[in-house]
């Protein structure tokens, strides 16, 4: 598949876009435009400079100066999500893992480094680890619960859930 057939056509928001920043690790104080801010990019992550000095009746330069700003302050950031499928990942799952409390940290982490883990995160009740993934094929699923998973010392239990279907993904709150 090539890159240009799912790439969108540049928006001024994108195309002008900073480099990610680090959080300045500062306080922040925020009026009613910075909080119209988010709000609006949460309903459209691409909206225009002019869509956003509509809806703060800020003047561009401002709305760019604030963006930045809330960037700089990691306030603001910018992720995409992406189907897997729509780069031949079909094979989606979750797996709710019952780690040893000494070594679930080190198994996040050793998770979090497979290029077919898109989310892993540390949970409290019967299992204390999710992980989501994206496979080619439910071959490709079950070698890596049997060889990859299988080789990390500390797993009690596991147990996985293939997506059978997605209904929404990581998009906009209803706020």
């Amino acid at each position: 598949m090539m890159i240009t057939a799912i790439r969108p056509e540049a928006t001024p928001m994108i195309a002008a876009a900073p480099d990610p920043v680090e959080p300045s690790g500062g306080p922040v104080e925020l009026d009613e435009g910075d909080r119209a801010l988010p709000h609006a990019l949460n309903r459209d992550g691409r909206a225009s400079y002019a869509e956003l000095t509509a809806v703060t009746s800020w003047s561009e330069s401002t709305v760019r100066r604030r963006l930045a700003m809330l960037r700089r302050a990691g306030i603001l950031r910018f992720q995409l999500d992406l189907a897997p499928a729509a780069i031949d990942f079909p094979v989606e799952a979750r797996l709710w893992i019952n780690a040893q409390p000494a070594r679930v940290v080190r198994i996040a982490e050793a998770m979090a480094q497979q290029p077919k883990v898109s989310f892993t995160a540390l949970t409290t009740g019967s299992t204390n680890l999710l992980v989501a993934l994206a496979c080619r094929s439910t071959t490709d699923l079950g070698r890596f619960l049997t060889e990859r998973i299988a080789s990390l010392e500390g797993i009690n239990a596991m147990e996985t859930a293939p997506i059978i279907r997605t209904v929404k993904r990581a998009g906009a709150l209803l706020l």
